[in-house]
């Protein structure tokens, strides 16, 4: 199919519409337009015939991207990230599926799960003793967009996407105090927390991951911006070399001169997971110390707001969802499903103490610390079954009537309203506010890297 085709299929009426549903409607929070979801919805229709019309005459614009700062931690400055108005949500997203679909070829996305189970594979081959870490400088804010813009060309012809990927690129993201200050256009960089941002980054390292890759007695990991080197100390001076020149020489990118590199007894940490010595017979990958101290003060919070309030309904909706994770709309969302390559199940026991000593200093009454889950089962569970199991919530496996509950005891939704609303909008209720929730659940997994 040509870009063109590919094109005009994706901005047919019916799919813009499915992408909203499916996609947008559920985390549809405004963009520097204050439009919300309801105002939008008022005339849907016409959003997405705009959508269309503009698009295909060469005269789409987008709204400046509204700022929201990411705290980093301490000592750093925070991820700037952007947010488009609910109208350029849908069209990045359409834009997102063309260029996934045109560099499918090329671009395997990977989990990070899959990623880490490579890397066991390779590290228990023996075929490598030697580990090193690359940490690009600022890798969003310095894509350059000439360099960018040329290898999208190479694969896309049709001037219609061309332009809308370069007004992406361009458009300025803003404070909402100065919507109305004429900003400055960016010149390079590519604006973090868009749909087309991973997919922009994965065709920008698309030919270091071919080069690097395909060296001999070279295993070579990139999950974005992280990238892990394994090989042996006799070529760990030609690989990095090699390396650096694809990056800073080919790509105008920098990189830390201070790498964290060494022997794999040393071990080392990557996306989340840490490899080290498990026992003394032992090496394998567990939970960095940092986000398991993360995990267990979230819960100590869900404790300490249920001494507060007393909902035990709130209270086991909020630490079973942390323990377990929940399935929204096919996605995986939590602690437990990112930790799921774990080598050192002893963590899970751990954590299933806590929560056992934490009902204990809160109090929490034996018949209510029943219902409480259990780590080490979902655990099982996710591997056992990938996630399909009933231990696990899942948006899709809910009826209607228990969507209404939830939406009445758990997040306030007066059930009268509930019982005139058609089933379809309770559905889309229920996913906007689960999803709200499920946002939170990876509060315990950022800044992985």
């Amino acid at each position: 199919m040509s870009n063109s085709d590919l094109l005009s299929e994706k901005l047919q009426l019916k799919h813009l519409r499915d992408v909203y549903n499916l996609k947008i409607s559920h985390k549809a929070n405004p963009g520097l337009d204050r439009m919300n979801r309801n105002a939008f919805e008022k005339n849907l229709d016409e959003h997405l015939n705009v959508i269309n019309y503009k698009i295909h005459n060469g005269t789409y614009k987008f709204t400046y991207f509204k700022e929201k700062l990411l705290s980093k931690g301490k000592g750093k400055l925070p991820r700037v990230i952007s947010i488009p108005t609910i109208r350029d949500k849908i069209t990045l997203s359409v834009l997102n599926e063309i260029l996934t679909e045109v560099f499918k070829d090329e671009i395997e996305g990977k989990l990070t799960q899959t990623i880490i189970d490579e890397i066991k594979n390779a590290v228990n081959s023996g075929e490598y003793n030697y580990f090193i870490k690359i940490d690009i400088k600022n890798f969003y804010g310095n894509i350059n967009h000439p360099i960018i813009l040329k290898k999208i060309q190479r694969k896309i012809k049709d001037k219609s996407v061309l332009s809308l990927v370069e007004k992406a690129l361009i458009n300025p993201t803003v404070t909402e105090g100065k919507r109305n200050v004429e900003p400055e256009v960016p010149s390079v960089g590519v604006p973090q927390g868009v749909s087309i941002s991973n997919i922009l980054a994965n065709i920008y390292l698309l030919e270091v991951d071919k080069r690097i890759g395909s060296f001999k007695g070279v295993k070579y990991f990139r999950y974005v911006d992280d990238i892990l080197i394994l090989c042996k100390t006799s070529n760990k001076k030609r690989t990095f070399k090699s390396i650096e020149n694809e990056l800073c020489i080919k790509l105008k990118l920098a990189i830390n001169s201070k790498k964290d590199e060494g022997l794999l007894t040393k071990g080392f940490d990557y996306l989340g997971y840490a490899y080290k010595k498990l026992n003394e017979y032992k090496y394998g990958f567990s939970v960095r110390p940092n986000n398991l101290l993360k995990l267990e003060t979230s819960i100590i919070e869900i404790f300490s707001e249920y001494k507060k309030n007393k909902s035990s309904e709130q209270f086991l909706w909020d630490i079973n969802n942390r323990i377990t994770g929940f399935v929204l709309e096919d996605n995986k969302y939590g602690w437990l499903f990112f930790y799921s390559q774990i080598d050192n199940v002893a963590i899970l026991y751990h954590l299933d103490w806590f929560v056992n000593k934490m009902c204990g200093v809160y109090k929490v009454k034996p018949a209510l610390q029943k219902q409480i889950k259990r780590f080490v089962k979902a655990y099982f569970e996710i591997i056992m079954k990938r996630g399909k199991s009933a231990y696990i919530p899942n948006s899709k496996g809910f009826p209607l009537d228990e969507k209404k509950r939830i939406l009445q005891t758990i997040y306030n939704i007066n059930r009268s309203e509930l019982d005139k609303m058609p089933n379809n909008d309770v559905d889309k209720l229920f996913k906007r506010k689960v999803y709200i929730s499920v946002k939170e659940l990876e509060k315990d997994v950022q800044n992985i890297s």
